[in-house]
């Protein structure tokens, strides 16, 4: 009989989980359709490949920024380390060391960042809002100090492709995006580590009470998440050829509204992989279809902010907060 209620548990989530993805991905299907019919130049090949490309970014720290929210985290430093780890490959290239060094530093880099940020939460006990904020800072104020705050132009064309390059047609950023998100999604889905993040999510003091090693894996999906960020700062050196400490500003919000409108929630436990795919791409759609109708910057911005406050307000409906009351 238990047997029996566990397989209709698990359908009925499953129902809830495809049917969440097909609401977004329907609602993204009506933004396209939207923006055809508003602007005779947006339904190309060409503008698709850029909306790929401009969701590359922010696509890849979306994967693990996923799996942070389901463990109940939340990570805001991302932003800093897009730009620390952006300018410590810039001035590598510009000491003369080599891609291949540049690269591998930096992404180390990346990764040390987020074993602060896991230290801090899982061992520290700080409240996770308030370390990534501290560390936001802190990442960022590095990246102004290590050279001035002044910019670096990169040179180096072998770096420079993997920001810019093809395989095939198509763009390589692309590819390591989609790449991310396959690797995330087997997994959370089947690994141990997987479902020991969605369970220490639902329940943290349960999981713990049940033999999971909770701060483990609030230390390792911030790891995760700073490894990630620093794929991201790279790739967005090489794609701007330059290394800025302004790199990665406001990120940190576009990603955690991109999880939540994909069905993503803040309160953790819930989180569906393929649907922050689809809000990064929402997003970027968006900006790119206003950028085409000649919608100025600060109406992009309004409207940014009431899409964050909007995912929000879903993630409360989703969560049955007013049932409760």
């Amino acid at each position: 009989m238990s047997f029996v209620k566990s397989i209709s548990s698990s359908t009925k989530n499953l129902q809830r989980k495809v049917g969440s993805e097909l609401t977004i991905l329907l609602a993204y299907i009506l933004i396209i359709l939207a923006f055809s019919i508003l602007s005779p130049h947006f339904f190309s090949m060409d503008n698709f490949l850029n909306i790929g490309i401009y969701s590359a970014v922010t696509g890849i720290t979306a994967t693990t920024t996923t799996l942070a929210l389901v463990a109940g985290c939340i990570d805001i430093s991302v932003g800093g380390t897009m730009a620390l780890t952006g300018m410590v490959a810039s001035l590598m290239l510009k000491a003369g060391y080599s891609t291949f060094s540049s690269v591998l530093v930096a992404f180390i880099l990346g990764t040390v960042c987020g074993a602060i940020n896991g230290l801090a939460v899982s061992k520290g006990k700080i409240n996770p809002m308030i370390t990534t904020l501290a560390t936001m800072s802190i990442f960022r104020g590095i990246a102004y100090l290590s050279n001035n705050g002044i910019s670096i132009v990169v040179t180096n064309e072998s770096f420079k492709w993997l920001g810019r390059g093809y395989v095939g047609f198509i763009p390589f950023l692309v590819l390591v995006m989609l790449l991310c998100f396959v690797l995330a999604w087997y997994l959370a889905k089947y690994t141990a580590f997987g479902r020991k993040v969605y369970a220490t999510g639902s329940n943290m003091r349960a999981s713990y009470l049940s033999g999971i090693n909770t701060d483990n894996v609030v230390f390792t999906v911030y790891l995760l998440n700073g490894m990630l960020a620093g794929i991201s700062g790279i790739l967005m050196a090489a794609q701007t050829g330059a290394g800025l400490p302004t790199a990665g500003t406001g990120y940190e919000m576009t990603i955690i509204s991109a999880c939540i409108l994909g069905g993503t929630s803040l309160n953790g436990g819930k989180g569906s992989l393929w649907g922050s795919l689809i809000g990064v791409l929402m997003l970027t759609t968006i900006s790119n279809g206003l950028t085409m109708l000649e919608v100025q910057t600060f109406w992009q911005q309004i409207i940014k902010g009431c899409i964050l406050l909007a995912a929000v307000f879903i993630d409360v409906l989703r969560s049955g907060v007013y049932k409760k009351a």
